[in-house]
This record gives C-alpha cells, sequence and structure tokens, in this order.
C-alpha cells in the first residue's frame, strides 16, 4: 500500500505548499476570498508539523505530526529541521536499523541553517560518514553522533552552483493572490476547487473550514507537467484513476493565519485502504533546535562529494 500511494502522497505536499507561511485578515465567508486575504501578508517565522495515516484492510500506519516538523524564517533566511519517528510506525526492522547506528526507539534527525553554515545531529550520520571518508583519511576526529557543521554558506554555494543541471521536475507555482476571482480561475484551472467557510472550532479556536475538491486528470493537464515525459505522465493518470482525492483546509478567524491542511487519498474500488497527511502550521514552540550550536565537529564537505562520485564512478565500471 505504501508504494500505492507515494505519488499521492508527493501531490498533497505539493498542494499544502500552496497555503504554507500565509497569514493575513479575512471578512467575507466565501472560501476564495478567505483564502486571498490569508495569502497577501507572510507569516515569518512559520514553524510546519507533518503528521500522517495510511489505512489498508486491518494494517495501518500512523506518525504524530509532532514526530516531524521544521521552522522557516523567510526575513532572517534561516531554518530547520526536526524528525524523531518511532520505529514501530514505520514497520522497521529495529535489527536492520541497529547496523546504521539506531540502536533507540525512534529514527532522528536535526537539520538547522542559521544563515551563515548547515549543521546536522543524527545517529545515522557516523556510520555514513565513517563508511564514505574513512577509505581516504579524511574522517575527522571528535563525536560524530553529535552536532557537524557539514558546510559554510560559501561551501553551499559552490555545491549549488556545480548541481545546477539536474534533472527535470515539476514546478509548482503558487497561484497569485491578487484577488478572489484570480485565484478562483488560477485554482480551477489547477483542478482545485474549494467550497465551504464556515466558522467552526478547531484546536480550541474559531476557524474557518474550507473544503478542498481535487480533479486528478485536470491537475495532471497543468503546465507543471510539461517537464515530465509522456510515459511518466501516462503512469501517474493511471493511479490518479484509482484513488479520489480532496483535502481541508483551516483558517484561524481571529488573524487568518493557515491554521492546518489535511490531504486525502480513498482508493476507488476500496475504500478501506485510504491515507490522510496532516500538515499543522504554528509559530515556533521551541520543540524544533533553531540555534547554531557552540560546538561541533568541522565535517569536510568537498571531501564527501569528492569520495561519493568516486564510489559511483566505481559502481559503474565495476571496479
Amino acid at each position: 500500500m505504501r508504494h500505492r500511494l507515494a505519488p499521492f502522497i508527493a501531490l498533497l505536499l505539493a498542494l499544502s505548499a500552496i497555503v504554507a507561511a500565509c497569514g493575513g485578515a479575512a471578512t467575507s465567508s466565501d472560501p476564495y476570498q478567505i483564502l486571498t486575504g490569508s495569502m497577501k501578508a507572510t507569516w515569518s517565522p512559520v514553524q510546519v508539523n507533518v503528521g500522517f495515516d495510511a489505512k489498508d484492510g486491518a494494517t495501518s500506519v500512523s506518525i504524530d505530526p509532532s514526530a516531524f516538523g521544521f521552522v522557516v524564517d523567510r526575513d532572517a533566511g534561516t531554518g530547520a529541521l526536526h524528525v524523531s519517528v518511532p520505529i514501530g510506525a514505520l514497520g522497521l526492522d529495529a535489527s536492520a536499523l541497529a547496523g546504521f547506528g539506531i540502536t533507540g526507539t525512534t529514527v532522528d534527525l536535526d537539520v538547522l541553517y542559521d544563515g551563515q553554515a548547515l549543521y546536522g545531529r543524527s545517529p545515522v550520520f557516523a556510520k555514513l560518514l565513517t563508511m564514505i571518508l574513512k577509505p581516504s583519511g579524511d574522517l575527522p576526529a571528535g563525536d560524530l553522533s553529535g552536532w557537524l557543521r557539514l558546510g559554510t554558506k560559501e561551501d553551499l554555494a559552490g555545491l549549488a552552483g556545480s548541481a545546477a543541471a539536474g534533472g527535470d521536475v515539476p514546478s509548482f507555482a503558487i497561484p497569485s493572490a491578487g484577488d478572489a476571482v484570480g485565484l478562483k480561475a488560477a485554482l480551477e484551472n489547477a483542478g482545485v476547487t474549494l467550497s465551504g467557510g464556515t466558522v467552526e472550532k478547531h484546536d480550541g479556536a474559531d476557524a474557518y473550514h474550507l473544503k478542498v475538491a481535487i480533479d486528478g486528470t485536470k491537475f495532471l493537464a497543468n503546465k507543471a507537467f510539461d517537464a515530465i515525459s509522456r510515459a511518466q505522465t501516462q503512469q501517474m493518470a493511471d493511479a490518479l484513476r484509482a484513488v479520489t482525492l480532496s483535502g481541508d483546509l483551516w483558517i484561524d478567524k481571529a488573524s487568518n493565519h493557515i491554521a492546518e491542511f489535511d490531504g486525502h487519498v480513498v482508493a476507488t474500488k476500496d475504500a478501506t485502504q485510504t491515507a490522510t497527511m496532516t500538515v499543522k502550521f504554528g509559530s515556533p514552540d521551541g520543540t524544533i533546535p533553531t540555534t547554531a550550536p557552540s560546538t561541533f565537529v568541522e565535517i569536510p564537505i568537498k571531501s564527501i562529494v569528492s569520495n561519493v562520485m568516486t564510489l559511483i564512478g566505481q559502481g559503474l565500471t565495476g571496479g
């Protein structure tokens, strides 16, 4: 089931980007007017937490939104990611994960960028770095299970420049929030329609509740998919015909900040096959580290790239 639903989870993530980092003041019960008002003002910094529930008959997978979150501060140009997912929720073999340095009950990862450098912390890093850097003698001394500095701003800019010629991927442009009429036209052209707009209690606060309907066939006709092959588009079309897509969007009435977006996938032939992705928005609450560590191990990022490319080359040539 997880493999069948993977493309739709990616789709729901793309749709959730439409509502990220928005704020403003709604003055109407019209759903497009409400969303337009919310998209006209920025919200920074913002914390986003993502949860997931999937069911396939008696089998289910559930990940609480607290297990995955990130903070984006567009004004400061910083960001942070925190992952602490229970191994049991992933259905993974704990003994197999031990070989990657994961010996606890969760898969943990912290990454943050403070505007000057990228830092990371995870039990997985020690194993991966040892495998990549030890053969060349570039493995640094120190505690590799603690905070690592993975590259400075200049290092990352250089790597981004060298990787600029990557493969074609869809690019989802966020519709302009000029006015409700324009937003409605842009969304409907992408196969997305809104309804509702009534006020109800959500997480203890008054919020506008918008219903989201998604036409998968019309969505695939969007120009964003022009970059991918016809064969890939056809595969996606076939998969979309096997499910229905919908969503729920809550917008806080007092601030008009996006409070939550839920995306739903239901198999058309078997209603017991479902998936829901929950995306919650709020101000940073301190659960995600956003301050650069005072102590860390310096990681030679250029050596990592060089060694990985060498390993790839050896694999391709059988060396």
